[in-house]
């Protein structure tokens, strides 16, 4: 379905709720056809549309902002139907749609230039001055992002540790009156007394190790033709691998007791009460401090597997720390205790942890810096509350979609289990995934859902349970410290089921176990849409689009393609689509970047077709010399790294003039529509034009 087709302005009967994506696409189809008339310049049986902008930070954003200039200034970018953003590059489709919906597209066409509210200076004025945007603004430092994180970690430790408190002294207690082995102490300490909560998880260990020799057994036998068919390997396997590491942890954790007496063993053995006090302190600060140094090591030879070692070893750091203040303080128990366990639930019940998280500074940072308050009529409102079902199409805006990714780490269905996560859409008119099902935007989340809540969770990069911080041990610190920029809401499905414990608990527990990560959850867990797919062109896909233009600016220093590579798979694996990309034309594993732009063809399922230009982040000839001058000062760029989220002047204007002029360089007079930039760039040998690579050596 490459064109509109035929149909009414507008759908009076819209769905609230459906699970059918031919009816969201029949709304989206009218909601572009509306769009179309207001610009007064679209025809309505124009071919679809599609502009993706990609995952990258403020680096994406920057560059973006180039490539919206480029199209804006030759008149293509209201024909564009469809703006499909990720994370960075939701930044700045999102700074479009909130002024389009203050400038109407016949009003005024070139949004940048728009006048700011009080005066001085435009639009773009005002973005340039926002490449540090996590700490700009009055009053806002790089001690006030330290404060931020730190407050937002020290309220989740006040909410979550007495609860953890509670079950280490539980643990501690003295249940049955029976004695560990005498054998099982540090030579010189005393034999345990009491700790059956520890006592039980140390023998849990041998009957895990237990049952797994068993099971061992039993899936030899499974390879006996009389039982091969009886027996399900498979689970015989799972279950192995389940018992194995059930053994270890609960052994591990079991002998927490017999590690901590280290203190009666120097006690022993020197007599020396200072040394004794020590070696109980090293009994934590011994993991936590070699668990840093791993994963300082881990990050400098990149060993994932190191890193893994190094943040258990932190975790169990935290573990023995607790059990230290169950058992050698008087905390638990006292009036202190049962105060702060007052206080976390008050806490639990009252609050939001979605707005006492990163996500909430992060928003309001990215709300102040691309929703800038302009001198246009109805501008009064609030930028940060600014309902994303506002985005209307009478403003000629572009149908604004928001990739997000809903974490599926606990699914049921092996593919989105795999995946860990699937894609989810945030749009103007309906919010949901496949998974899901689609709730029209006025109904989801009351129908308040903010554009600057879209975008922020979109932008998420930072969060426990992905498929990059797959570690339980580094999830569970993660979320413990509360360093999570992701999203808890409804799913869309579920708009009237409610938990019945508080939700912090509820919440928190479910991200630190990395349980109840699901899409059948009534509540769900969203975060970074390049979790998932990170250009973009995923949810165009699925819409069938006639044209799609791909800009790419991920970091991508070593030339893997990999966001590309990803977003082919994943279209061919759940579209049955074809995106035929003659990438060698773009990297041939010289240290040298390619061109940087392709085009290619589409190949959709339904037997249609569609064409695709690829952008990508690099340096080309015939650039201007305040970039190259960049360039040799900073070698880095363009795949500078997305951590970097602070900008200065010349580096926002290096990546946003690179998007600019590499955009402009593809567009040539009589370019006047997409249809005719395809045919003349699918008729042209792109690696001819004027985008020959810059060479290595400088």
């Amino acid at each position: 379905m490459n064109d509109l087709g035929s149909g009414d302005l507008a759908s009076p009967e819209a769905p609230r709720y459906t699970r059918d994506f031919d009816a969201v696409q029949r709304e989206e189809r009218q909601w572009i056809r509306q769009r179309r008339r207001a610009t007064g310049t679209v025809p309505d049986d124009a071919p679809v549309v599609g502009l993706a902008l990609s995952g990258g930070g403020i680096r994406s954003a920057t560059f973006n902002l180039g490539i919206l200039q480029a199209l804006s200034r030759r008149g293509l970018l209201p024909q564009v139907d469809y703006l499909s953003s990720v994370s960075g590059g939701g930044y700045i489709a999102s700074s479009l749609s909130w002024l389009r919906s203050h400038f109407p597209l016949r009003q005024h066409r070139d949004v940048g230039a728009a006048p700011l509210a009080e005066g001085g200076g435009t639009v773009l004025d005002w973005l340039r001055a926002q490449g540090n945007y996590l700490i700009n603004g009055r009053g806002f430092s790089g001690w006030t992002l330290g404060a931020a994180i730190l407050a937002g970690s020290l309220l989740n430790l006040i909410v979550l540790l007495p609860l953890l408190l509670g079950l280490v002294a539980l643990a501690s207690t003295n249940w049955t009156e029976r004695q560990w082995p005498t054998w099982l102490h540090l030579p010189g300490a005393k034999v345990i007394a009491g700790h059956d909560g520890f006592m039980l998880l140390f023998w849990a260990g041998p009957l895990c190790l237990g049952l797994y020799l068993a099971t061992t057994l039993l899936f030899a036998l499974s390879s006996a033709p009389v039982l091969e068919r009886r027996l399900p390997m498979d689970r015989l396997r799972t279950l192995m691998g389940a018992l194995l590491a059930a053994a270890v942890i609960t052994t591990g954790i079991g002998l927490l007791p017999v590690f901590t007496g280290l203190e009666e063993s120097v006690l022993h053995y020197f007599d020396h009460q200072g040394l004794a006090g020590l070696s109980r302190h090293l009994t934590y600060l011994g993991p936590l401090l070699i668990g840093a140094l791993v994963v300082r090591a881990a990050r400098a030879s990149r060993v994932g597997s190191l890193a893994v070692v190094g943040v258990s070893l932190l975790c169990y750091g935290l573990l023995t720390l607790l059990y230290h203040l169950s058992a050698h303080t008087g905390l638990v128990g006292s009036a202190a205790f049962y105060g702060w366990l007052g206080l976390s639930l008050t806490l639990a019940l009252v609050c939001n942890i979605n707005s006492l998280s990163l996500h909430s500074y992060y928003r309001g940072r990215l709300a102040h810096a691309y929703l800038p308050e302009v001198a246009a009529a109805g501008s009064g409102e609030d930028p940060l509350h600014f309902r994303l079902a506002d985005v209307r199409p009478d403003s000629g805006a572009a149908l604004h979609l928001i990739n997000c990714t809903l974490n599926t780490s606990s699914s049921r269905r092996e593919k989105q289990r795999s995946r860990r996560g699937e894609s989810l859409v945030l749009s103007p008119l309906y919010c949901g995934s496949a998974a899901t099902g689609f709730r029209h935007c006025d109904d989801y989340l009351g129908g308040n859902l903010s554009l600057s809540t879209a975008f922020s969770i979109s932008g998420a990069a930072v969060d426990p349970n992905t498929y990059v911080t797959s570690s339980r041990a580094l999830s569970f610190l993660m979320t413990l410290l509360n360093l999570r920029l992701g999203y808890w809401a409804r799913n869309p499905a579920a708009e009237g089921r409610r938990g019945w414990l508080p939700g912090w608990y509820r919440y928190m527990f479910r991200e630190l176990t990395g349980r109840g990560l699901a899409e059948t959850e009534a509540e769900i867990h969203l975060s970074d849409g390049g979790h998932f797919e990170n250009l973009g062109l995923y949810e165009l896909v699925r819409r069938r689009c006639r044209y799609i233009v791909v800009c790419d600016a991920g970091a991508d220093p070593d030339g893997t393609l990999f966001d590309l590579g990803r977003a082919i798979q994943r279209v061919r694996a759940d579209f049955g689509v074809e995106v035929e990309l003659g990438i060698e034309a773009l990297h041939h594993g010289d240290p040298a970047p390619g061109p940087a732009c392709l085009p290619g063809r589409i190949r959709y399922a339904d037997g249609s077709q569609g064409e695709v230009l690829y952008i990508k982040t690099a340096l080309c000839a015939n650039l201007s010399a305040d970039i190259y001058a960049y360039w040799r000062a900073n070698p880095s760029f363009p795949n500078q790294a997305t951590a970097d989220q602070f900008f200065d002047e010349m580096q926002f204007d290096s990546y946003r003039q690179l998007g600019l002029e590499l955009m402009s360089g593809l567009l040539a007079d009589g370019d006047d529509t997409f249809e005719a930039l395809f045919a003349r760039l699918q008729g042209t040998d792109i690696a001819d034009k004027s985008v020959a690579s810059v060479p290595a050596s400088r």
